[in-house]
């Protein structure tokens, strides 16, 4: 079964949505899995993970209940605050859904959990899934990741580049850097949405970012990923997913598996 392991899901209010999905017509809609569900189908993708696009609890519980009546949801990545004085507590009480895999923050210099918190998440087989910014600080995101070997970590949206030209040396250094520790896996998504041309962009733009992942993480570390639907905003998703293919035909066929569910399924215990 391949897998999407990044989507979102949410119910558009232009009062309350964040500010990236009022400033684009195309997200200012309802993005729910009877929107997605005809666009996996055709593309042979046989199930997704839901991530939280927002940091609010009430999301987590939202993709959450979506999985009880969508079997196309394999599993959610969720958002609590994992910093604060009741994180126990909120993990404990998320746990009882059963389809959370994991929980995402969004990296700063107070956003690392307390280790009574990492037990839990190691306790429960929890992802821990870093939104890196260009702010953020893959120095002290290594260092966390040394103090918690046994912790999966998964990288975000591939450390979140500008794609607008050739990789930034920045970057390729924090990837490396972050890649350098093997319990950290990277999603192969968002590099549409990092500042392309939606009408000039060609799948040659991003073969130097995906040479560069490849090398860093090797294929057995590498997850298929859209990024749904803010993929919308540069591209179709069939465009997405015939560009990985056609990039990864210089791999061996295991490998393409692997990366296009394999690796996911084993990740999130699908």
């Amino acid at each position: 079964m391949k897998i999407d392991a990044a989507v979102h899901f949410w119910k558009y209010e232009k009062s309350s949505a964040p500010q990236g999905i009022k400033n684009n017509k195309i997200l200012q809609q309802h993005y729910l899995p009877e929107q997605l569900s005809p666009t996996l189908d055709r593309n042979g993708i046989g199930g997704c993970m839901a991530v939280a696009f927002v940091n609010e609890e009430v999301e987590t519980r939202f993709l959450s209940e979506l999985t009880k009546t969508h079997q196309l949801i394999k599993g959610v990545i969720g958002w609590t605050d994992l910093h604060g004085p009741q994180s126990i507590e909120k993990i404990k009480e998320l746990h009882q859904y059963g389809t959370i895999k994991g929980f995402r923050i969004q990296v700063d210099e107070n956003s690392w959990p307390t280790p009574p918190v990492m037990e839990w998440l190691k306790e429960y087989g929890y992802t821990l899934e870093l939104d890196f910014r260009p702010q953020s600080d893959p120095r002290a995101g290594a260092r966390f990741m040394e103090a918690n070997p046994e912790q999966i970590f998964v990288l975000e949206n591939a450390g979140n580049p500008a794609t607008q030209g050739a990789p930034e040396k920045k970057w390729e250094q924090d990837v490396r850097l972050l890649a350098s520790h093997p319990q950290i896996h990277c999603k192969v998504c968002g590099l549409l949405s990092g500042g392309l041309d939606p009408k000039s962009w060609k799948p040659a733009d991003l073969y130097p970012y995906l040479d560069i992942l490849l090398d860093a993480f090797g294929m057995e570390r590498l997850l298929f990923a859209s990024d749904w639907p803010l993929i919308l905003v540069a591209g179709m998703y069939v465009q997405w997913k015939s560009l990985l293919e056609k990039y990864l035909e210089k791999v061996l066929q295991e490998d393409r598996e692997k990366f296009f569910g394999e690796n996911a399924r084993n990740l999130y215990r699908i």
